[in-house]
Formats: C-alpha cells, structure tokens, sequence
C-alpha cells in the first residue's frame, strides 16, 4: 500500500496541468520545441480523421437504423447522427492521441526524466547505447499496454453507442468521459513510476491512494483534448505537469529506495 505524504485533491490535481504548462512554455521552451515533429503528425492525423467521418457518419447510422420519413423520426434520427458523430470525431481525437503517444513515447519518457533533473528529484544514468535501446522498448511496450487497457475498457462503450439509440451515446461519453479522465490521469504520472520501477499492481495501488488529484489532473487533459488541438497545444504541459504530480505524491521514503 502506498502511503501519501501529503493529500492533494480534485482541484489541486487540475491546476498541476497550468503548472506544468508555465513549466514547458515558459521557464524551460527546449522542452516543448522537442514536441514540434509528433504534433504535426497529431495534426496530419486528426484532420483526416474529422474529414472521414463527417462523410460517413450518416452511412454508419443508417447501418442500424434506415433513414425514416416521418418527420418526427426523422429529427430523432438527425440528433442521433449528431450525437454519433461527436462521439466518432472524440475517437478518432482519442486514436490520434494514443497513436502520438506511442510514437513519442521515448521522447515523452526523455522529458519527463528532463523535467525531474530540474527538479532535483531524479539523478539522470549516464548514456549508454545498450541503456537507449532497452528504454526504447520498455518505453514502447509500457504506452501499448496503456492503450489495450483504454481499449478494453472504452470499445464495448464505443459499440453500445452504436447499438443503442440516446442512451448509448449519452452512457459513452458520460461514463466514457470519466473512465478517460481517470486513464489520462494515471498516464502522466506513469512516466515517473516506471523509472523508478513500480510494478503495476503498484501504480494502481498509488492511483487508488490518489484517486481525486489524479482524477482532477486528467479532467484537465481531457477537456484540453476536447478542444480542437487542444491536446496538441498543452502536451508538453501534460508532461511535465504529471511528473511534477508525481513527484508531489509520492512518499519520501519511495523518493529515497528508488533513486536513480
């Protein structure tokens, strides 16, 4: 069981994305300049993604539920293709998220050991090609595993939605949304907790033991990903931000037992 040395709750949890943010943006601009290439790709890939599923989105519908020519049916059956195409344009906003993730897993690793290095809470290895290679890997394997865990929990949501008139789109991105939330929390603290070598069932257990801060904090994300780009904008902030969270949160005895 992880034991906090100090209790930080919703609120605070969620104003550690504006720390993070004046961090990347302000004090330390490398940090955030590193990110140019995989915002770009973000870019590329959202916008593709919107452009297919507004042509779409009424094809997808119909699928399940022929367009009707009883004007009433016919309003219900338009503000379910507009409930489905949120729902359609926040997936792909969240594929082009996970898949930015993944292919900057390295860098965001980089960061945030960059970040603690600042912060006097972490002693960076010495550089080493064997170290590189093998962090690569770690790093890579460590955010697919993250992106099954998201997709284990949102898919059947995903298709309920799909099945389920009103109600299944109301249920996905009410509860969606939260379960979102909570994954994007525990992400950017992730970064901290492997480098010093918890195993998973510790990081849930440390989640468990900051449920609210970390909740707080991937509420904050996740309406910076709601906002068109938004993500793209505040990631370097969500870096740095999460470790600075971590490192708040985690015990000193911890600090000391896994230094690096």
């Amino acid at each position: 069981m992880v034991a906090p040395t100090r209790k930080i709750g919703f609120a605070a949890g969620f104003r550690y994305l504006f720390s993070g943010l004046r961090f990347a943006y302000g004090q330390h601009r490398e940090l955030a300049a590193l990110y140019l290439p995989p915002m770009l790709f973000g870019i590329v890939l959202l916008v593709v993604g919107w452009i297919v599923f507004y042509y779409v989105v009424d094809d997808i519908v119909s699928l399940v539920w022929s367009e009707p020519e009883n004007w009433f049916l016919y309003a219900l059956w338009r503000i379910v293709s507009f409930l489905l195409w949120i729902i359609c344009a926040a997936g792909t906003a969240l594929i082009a998220v996970v898949a930015m993730m993944i292919a900057a897993a390295p860098l965001s690793d980089f960061i945030s050991e960059r970040v603690e290095g600042i912060l006097g809470t972490w002693t960076p290895r010495p550089f080493s090609v064997g170290f590189l290679l093998r962090d690569l890997g770690s790093t890579v394997l460590l955010e697919l595993r993250r992106a099954l865990i998201k997709l284990a929990w949102l898919l059947p949501l995903f298709v309920a939605s799909l099945f389920i008139p009103v109600v299944g789109q109301i249920a996905y991105i009410v509860l969606g949304g939260y379960l979102l939330a909570k994954f994007l929390g525990m992400d950017y603290v992730d970064w901290s907790l492997a480098r010093r070598g918890y195993s998973w069932r510790e990081r849930f257990a440390f989640a468990k033991a900051h449920r609210a801060a970390l909740l707080g904090f991937g509420t904050a994300v996740l309406l910076a990903l709601i906002v068109p780009f938004g993500f793209i904008a505040v990631w370097p902030g969500a870096v740095a931000g999460g470790t600075m969270l971590c490192t708040s949160l985690e015990p000193e005895d911890k600090r000391g037992s896994r230094a690096g």
